[in-house]
């Protein structure tokens, strides 16, 4: 049963009147009189309310009725009902009014007699089920209807504008592979059980704005020719739309997604917008291609959103986007393998990509404003991606598994990528934190074959030349790291050159200098500790003539012994004060 106005053509004055100011009340009461063309009866009725020509009758007397398929697409029920006297060439094959592309059914009798048998079918079903596949709708107002049956609109046409503002579908509502040609306008709308447009096609503009799903709703392969409208709607259960194509703009601002929402392989030729848009559960935009702007400002995302292998041709906008998940260890944004035609207009502002993945997806000319918040490494140093923090054994993080460990190549390629990017927009320090990480991934590379491979693996992490180059230096982004190991070096020198088997031996003197022998039995102790102090001075003069290359030091190492240490000085002290230019130069370059 259906409980609302539903007119067409020539009551639209009256019909807007009552959807804008008396939605309870009901003309079916005042319907208009019997038309005196066919009698259109719907599928065989049930025992002891079937109409005098049936479909029983009918098949009985062997009189000829519609041979449309009722039902899903793999029942044998047919029509039945009477065959419409339609203008030559109108229909492919004789069909009832309900069926037929009859121009005519847009006005007058025709109009009349369809509308009639409409109120029939829904007036009988009651409860129960309503089929209406397949039907040829002239343009049909239904704001303010309450609809209490299982609507069956599959494949059915609408030729004209459709109304169903405010109107309510207490059962299912199946819109299966439905063309509507003219405009379709479901704001308001309440859907109380699962509602099905798959496969339908919307020629107009589409408006849904502010309609409600209180269980899961199906757009998949769904084409919008025009201008789609979800603003505001609200998705209680599932939302799919997958594979669907939106051939003009998209809105879905202000919406509500409070369950999985499913947008993989959706196309959209024009702007996409999801302006302050929520989205409560996990969201998958995977393989979906943005052809215009992709517009999320504002947008909410409270589980993880998926655009893996995602196609933006044009302009993207995140700014003020909330990356929040809800669970621990989960990221907050795929990225893996997207691709942007053209990166400079992808727009990353004031938004928190800590917990974000962009492992294979160039990112090195995307545009990330200062704003960005990334995470950060052990004692803030330098800043971390979050493929190199997330769990293997989640999800996702399956997918960065190479031989039994993380794929620290590919993570170094992501950190390349981000380092280049702030390089080239002179942001010299940001960019230096991402070559931290980039090292850190070298050096946890590592082997990874044989069965021997641990020990291999823990020497390159801890004792490589990337080991000792993040040791000495932060990998080139400390100063005071090698300051400080340069002056402990020139300490250290200073305490060893006089040992015995080195000793010291003064410019023109033969007699060698170590700890044992500038310590007297004869005299005390204060005496002797003195002399050792004097002699570790000398050791630091030789420490520093050594490391500056001085040709004609003072003191020189007396054994081969302490000549070999002298060599091993050089070199270490030259590389200390290398990096140390190396850190001053990255820190204050311009």
């Amino acid at each position: 049963m259906v409980n609302s106005p539903i007119m067409a053509d020539g009551q639209d004055d009256t019909s807007d009147q009552r959807a804008e100011g008396e939605p309870g009340t009901s003309p079916l009461e005042s319907a208009a009189p019997e038309p005196e063309t066919e009698s259109n009866e719907g599928l065989e009725p049930r025992t002891g309310e079937e109409p005098d020509c049936s479909f029983a009758a009918r098949v009985a007397t062997g009189e000829a009725t519609c041979p449309i398929i009722m039902g899903h697409r793999d029942t044998k029920v047919r029509c039945g009902r009477k065959l419409h006297n339609a203008p030559q060439g109108v229909d492919e094959k004789p069909v009832c009014l309900m069926h037929s592309r009859d121009p005519h059914k847009q006005s007058g009798p025709a109009l009349d007699a369809f509308m009639q048998e409409f109120r029939r079918i829904l007036e009988y079903a009651g409860e129960g089920e309503v089929h209406f596949e397949r039907f040829i709708f002239p343009q049909l107002d239904c704001a303010w209807s309450v609809f209490q049956a299982f609507c069956m609109f599959a494949e059915a046409t609408f030729t004209r504008r459709v109304d169903f503002r405010f109107a309510t579908f207490t059962k299912e509502a199946n819109f299966l592979g439905a063309t509507f040609e003219g405009s379709a306008n479901f704001l308001h709308t309440t859907f109380t059980l699962n509602a099905s447009f798959s496969e339908a096609t919307f020629a107009e503009d589409t408006d849904f704005f502010r309609a409600f799903f209180e269980q899961g709703v199906t757009f998949r392969h769904v084409t919008f020719k025009n201008n789609a409208g979800f603003r505001g709607t609200i998705f209680k259960q599932n939302a799919d739309f997958s594979k669907a194509i939106f051939k003009q703009d998209a809105d879905f601002s202000e919406a509500t997604f409070e369950a999985y929402t499913f947008f993989v392989g959706a196309a959209f030729a024009k702007g996409a917008y999801f302006t302050s848009t929520t989205f409560e559960l996990d969201t998958d935009f995977s393989n979906a291609a943005f052809t215009q702007l992709a517009n999320f400002v504002d947008a909410e995302f409270q589980g993880t959103v998926d655009w893996q292998r995602s196609r933006f041709m044009d302009r993207a906008v995140f700014r003020r986007t909330k990356f929040c998940p809800q669970h621990e260890g989960q990221p907050s944004a795929v990225f893996g393998l997207a691709s942007f035609l053209r990166p400079s207009e992808i727009v990353f502002d004031d938004v928190d990509l800590s917990r974000a993945l962009f492992l294979n997806c160039d990112v090195s000319q995307v545009w990330f404003t200062p704003s960005v918040r990334w995470g950060t490494r052990f004692n803030n140093q330098g800043l971390s991606l979050f493929e190199e923090r997330i769990p293997l054994t989640t999800e996702f993080g399956k997918r960065l598994q190479r031989s039994g460990q993380r794929d620290y190549r590919a993570v170094a390629q992501v950190y390349q990528q981000l380092k280049k990017n702030y390089d080239s927009r002179l942001d010299y320090w940001t960019a230096d934190e991402f070559h931290i990480g980039e090292m850190e991934m070298k050096r946890l590379r590592g082997p990874t074959g044989g069965h021997l491979a641990g020990l291999p693996r823990w020497l390159h992490r801890w004792l490589s030349l990337v080991a000792l180059y993040r040791y000495a230096s932060d990998y080139g982004n400390s100063y005071w790291k090698p300051a400080s190991w340069l002056l402990g070096a020139l300490v250290l020198f200073a305490a060893l050159l006089p040992l015995p088997g080195v000793g010291l031996k003064r410019q023109g003197i033969g007699q060698t200098e170590t700890f044992a022998s500038v310590w007297r039995m004869q005299d005390n102790v204060e005496r002797n500790l003195w002399a050792e102090v004097r002699l570790v001075g000398k050791g630091a003069i030789t420490s520093v003539d050594t490391a500056t290359f001085q040709k004609n030091a003072e003191y020189a190492p007396a054994y081969p012994w302490g000549r070999v240490l002298a060599v091993f000085e050089n070199l270490l002290t030259s590389s200390l004060f290398a990096l140390f230019l190396l850190a001053i130069r990255r820190q204050f370059r311009r």
